[in-house]
């Protein structure tokens, strides 16, 4: 009898004690309810995202901040005179910890500091980081393998066969975490690689290599349940370092469009703000406490107008010779899609495109864009190019340059040099025949003088 009292007994206890445990879920968030971080490297901005509307040296890039939000004055070594130093490794700690914790590149585990990631496993959230391939660069990009109180944490994941797969397979988890990190190899993450790489890199990751923003392929990270349709996640492309360094805000419905932030108060410190609000975690130190939170990224905004242009190179072309057309667009969502009519019909289809017209008249040239937003946006633009016959002169086919071998083409220009080549040949053949018979009938002339002369004697 006592010891089904004491059964009963333990029961009721373990009923009240249960809900007072911690417990993992997917937290809602103010802003977010996931967060997906994929760490870059070592970059200016310009050299990356240009003004805030892309750089030709990372194109997919570029797409994202049509439909992104991004801050061209973001401070990676510390802002409104805070400092964050030792960066690489500083730069890491000083995000999930709110301190550079005064060590460089290179630190041993373990510093006793705590870190975003326990304040979130306080508060029954999960989170779970990956480091590719090994993570060859240890805590100086790792930080999480740094810290006492989470470097055995069994949510990090960072063995030689950690991939972009292992990652997508996360997000595509029934209860994926609530935060999920990224540290790809400095051989992809634009360390040790060229930006043009590590833009096909991380297109290949977030859309692959044969889908867009507005429609992923399969497989990549985009395409995982974590982004579908009735999930608020927030995607952060950060880039470690550099003043100012790229960075870039992505989630369709929450994050403004194509906003281009002015503030030049941001540094890492304000990314672990702006988490810590969305959650409603408490502050790690008084650097984040200090930091605005970036709140201005989020709400609704109207994309420009999708727009677009096109450039003819020579100006003046030349029936038989190559004219290459390029084609500027800017609003909408990117990637965009150009087409080309040149009005002699051929087509063809690309940003810069070569043609050459065979016929000396005037044409008129279609570009036609579509972008990536559903349903897509157009725009075409036309231009009216006027192919000219070859001049032969060093003036562009003006037929004033001195260096030219047809003095008459500017006032005849249909008639190419060769042309003239017979006509000049055929009026000197008429000239020394007109010689020929003057002379002839001067002679004839005289003779026949001659001849009058001596009838007369």
């Amino acid at each position: 009898m006592l010891r089904n009292h004491l059964l009963v007994a333990l029961l009721i206890i373990g009923m009240i004690m249960v809900p007072a445990l911690p417990r993992a879920h997917a937290a809602s968030g103010t802003y977010f309810d996931n967060i997906v971080v994929v760490a870059m490297e070592n970059q200016n901005y310009a050299d990356v995202m240009g003004t805030g509307t892309g750089s030709a040296n990372a194109p997919f890039i570029a797409s994202m901040l049509t439909a992104g939000a991004t801050i061209p004055l973001y401070h990676g070594y510390g802002a409104a005179g805070r400092s964050i130093n030792g960066c690489s490794a500083g730069c890491y700690t000083a995000l999930i910890s709110g301190s550079d914790q005064a060590i460089s590149d290179g630190y041993s585990c373990c510093i006793n500091a705590p870190t975003l990631m326990d304040s979130m496993t306080s508060a029954g959230m999960t989170w779970q980081a990956y480091c590719e391939s090994g993570c060859p660069r240890g805590n100086d990009h790792f930080p999480f393998t740094g810290f006492n109180s989470i470097h055995n944490s069994p949510s990090i994941f960072a063995s030689g066969s950690v991939s972009t797969a292992n990652f997508v397979a996360a997000a595509n988890s029934a209860s994926p975490s609530s935060l999920l990190w990224f540290t790809p190899t400095d051989g992809h993450n634009m360390h040790d690689n060229s930006i043009q790489t590590g833009d096909t890199y991380l297109r290949n990751l977030l859309v692959g290599s044969t889908g867009s923003l507005g429609s992923p392929a399969s497989g990549s990270l985009l395409a995982s349940n974590l982004f579908q349709s009735g999930h608020r996640t927030l995607l952060l492309l950060w880039w470690d370092e550099y003043d100012p360094a790229p960075i870039l805000f992505y989630e369709l419905g929450v994050v403004k469009q194509a906003y281009v932030a002015s503030s030049d108060l941001y540094d890492e410190y304000s990314i672990l703000h702006l988490i810590e609000n969305n959650w409603g975690l408490s502050t790690l130190t008084g650097n984040d406490a200090a930091a605005a939170s970036m709140t201005e990224i989020f709400g609704t905004s109207i994309p420009p107008g999708l727009t677009t242009s096109f450039t003819v190179s020579p100006s003046n072309p030349v029936v038989n010779s190559p004219v290459t057309f390029t084609a500027t667009t800017v609003g909408g969502m990117g990637p965009y899609t150009v087409s080309w009519d040149f009005g002699d019909g051929a087509t063809a289809t690309g940003a810069a495109v070569t043609h050459t017209f065979t016929g000396v008249q005037s044409y008129t040239v279609i570009e036609t864009v579509q972008d990536s937003s559903t349903p897509p946006k157009t725009a075409t633009n036309s231009q009216t190019v006027n192919d000219k016959a070859a001049s032969g002169g060093s003036g562009g086919g003006s037929g004033s340059g001195s260096g030219g071998g047809c003095l008459l083409c500017g006032t005849f220009p249909v008639l190419s040099s060769s042309m003239w080549l017979l006509v000049l040949g055929g009026l000197l053949g008429l000239i020394g025949s007109l010689v020929l018979l003057t002379i002839r009938a001067r002679a004839h002339l005289g003779r026949t003088k001659r001849r009058m002369t001596h009838l007369d004697r």
